[in-house]
């Protein structure tokens, strides 16, 4: 299929160009991305393919990458070679010198190869030995694509680096599309929230902000801010576990304890909680790898004894625990103002989980906020 996108239709070989066209594609459908790099890769006479954004790439794995490089990346992170890249570490200053396009031969000698272990110890292992890098930027990041060859194959050549060139502004293209398209996505999610009465902000895979909703900029300057790009606490104790929250969400998942409770002077307090986006939930760059919920819990309601016994069949000591997660304390503060053990409020918050059908603190506070209460001076609601 003719896009029309390019410059000139004719700049490229028929099987080349197919391939940038089903690139551009893949940024409104993100499942054509693995294919097209495919035979992208085949077009230019590679056997492996991958992008990956200029930061140390413990997230290449969320990238788009041929399958011939699946287990070699999966070991490039695993072995932690990202951390000893000799081909980053000589060729980003290359680049940054005016060198977009980079080959094997261009920082790598035949004495590196004898001698250093990236080499030795790792690539010859899977056979990917020559490599290429074309350098490229988006509306929002810089990015390298970086091409294999096998070790009984011919290095990529002058020739080579000429199409590269050439190639740098029809990705360069297709990536800036991928990303407004993912900000798209990325901002209706949050507006769902807007209408649930709640706060919504979409980081990427370093923590910094990307989009957020009317609800959670009313949070700004209160509770929460953005500073150099990232989202931080006001109180220096909440920023803390904020960024401890944030940070674990987007290695290893969701806490099992839930998020995490920001103060507020004279005001009942927010609650947040993060969730990670999947890497087949969106075109996949390091883009939305995590989503912030904030729940305001100023002016809200604390449910009624009465109602959460009738309700959930919770006991008087399950109630008293709810009363107090409601209004907006920690588990461990709420503890310690009903005189129990931390132990003993984290079963009896297993307890309330398997009797309101909840599973997170999180989600059992926006539970509650629902429910018939009375405020903080006793009148109904």
């Amino acid at each position: 299929m003719e896009l029309g996108w390019r410059n000139d239709p004719a700049a490229f070989p028929a099987p080349l160009a197919s391939a940038l066209d089903q690139l551009y594609c893949a940024a409104f459908e993100p499942a054509l991305w693995h294919d097209g790099l495919e035979r992208f890769c085949k077009a230019l006479g590679a056997c492996a393919a991958v992008t990956f954004p200029r930061i140390v790439p413990e997230h290449t794995l969320f990238l788009p990458y041929t399958e011939e490089m699946g287990e070699f990346l999966q070991a490039f992170v695993k072995e932690e070679w990202h951390k000893r890249d000799l081909r980053a570490e000589r060729g980003w200053p290359l680049v940054d010198a005016g060198c977009p396009v980079l080959l094997e031969q261009d920082i790598i000698t035949p004495e590196d190869h004898r001698r250093e272990a990236l080499y030795q110890d790792f690539s010859l292992r899977y056979g990917l030995l020559w490599w290429a890098g074309i350098t490229f930027e988006s509306l929002e990041r810089q990015y390298a694509l970086a091409l294999y060859r096998r070790d009984d194959e011919e290095p990529f050549c002058e020739d080579d680096r000429r199409l590269f060139l050439r190639l740098r502004s029809s990705l360069s293209r297709a990536l800036t599309m991928a990303e407004q398209v993912a900000t798209l996505a990325g901002r209706g999610g949050l507006e769902a929230l807007e209408s649930l009465d709640r706060g919504g902000i979409l980081v990427d895979a370093r923590g910094r902000v990307i989009a957020l909703n009317r609800r959670a900029e009313r949070l700004l300057g209160d509770v929460i801010s953005v500073v150099h790009g990232r989202l931080a606490a006001r109180n220096p104790e909440d920023d803390r576990a904020l960024q401890i929250l944030i940070g674990q969400t987007l290695l290893h998942g969701p806490r099992e304890e839930g998020g995490v409770i920001l103060r507020r002077m004279l005001r009942r307090p927010v609650c947040v909680d993060a969730l990670p986006v999947p890497a087949d939930a969106g075109p996949p760059f390091l883009f939305g790898r995590a989503l912030l919920v904030f729940i305001d819990l100023e002016g809200r309601p604390v449910p009624r004894d009465h109602v959460l016994m009738h309700l959930f069949r919770l006991t008087r000591s399950e109630t008293a625990l709810c009363v107090e997660l409601a209004s907006g304390r920690t588990l461990a503060k709420a503890a310690e103002r009903l005189r129990i053990t931390a132990g003993t409020a984290r079963q009896r918050l297993k307890d309330i989980f398997h009797k309101t059908g909840t599973h997170r603190q999180s989600e059992l506070v926006a539970l509650l906020s629902r429910l018939p209460g009375s405020d903080r001076n006793g009148a109904d609601f």
